[in-house]
């Protein structure tokens, strides 16, 4: 399977967006065991910059990004939250 540059950047975002959770969770601007999670703040972050793309670009929601990408763009972003955690 071949990604389109929108995926690429789409991962990308979420690779950048669950930094920035990382920072802002040892920041303490987001509770770790709160009752909104930090890995739904990157669930969210990435299913409202899909909409924000689709919709400035003029396209349908979720027709910019594959499931795939998604997924990827999703783990990526858990993965960089968890290992930013520890590094900040």
């Amino acid at each position: 399977m071949r990604l389109s540059r929108s995926e690429i950047l789409f991962i990308a975002f979420g690779a950048v967006l669950g930094a920035v959770v990382a920072f802002a969770t040892t920041s303490g601007f987001v509770a770790r065991d709160g009752a909104f999670p930090p890995f739904v703040i990157v669930l969210l972050g990435l299913g409202l910059a899909e909409l924000a793309a689709g919709l400035a670009l003029g396209r349908g929601p979720g027709t910019l990004v594959g499931m795939p990408a998604r997924f990827l763009a999703f783990v990526i972003g858990v993965c960089v939250f968890l290992l930013g955690e520890r590094s900040f």
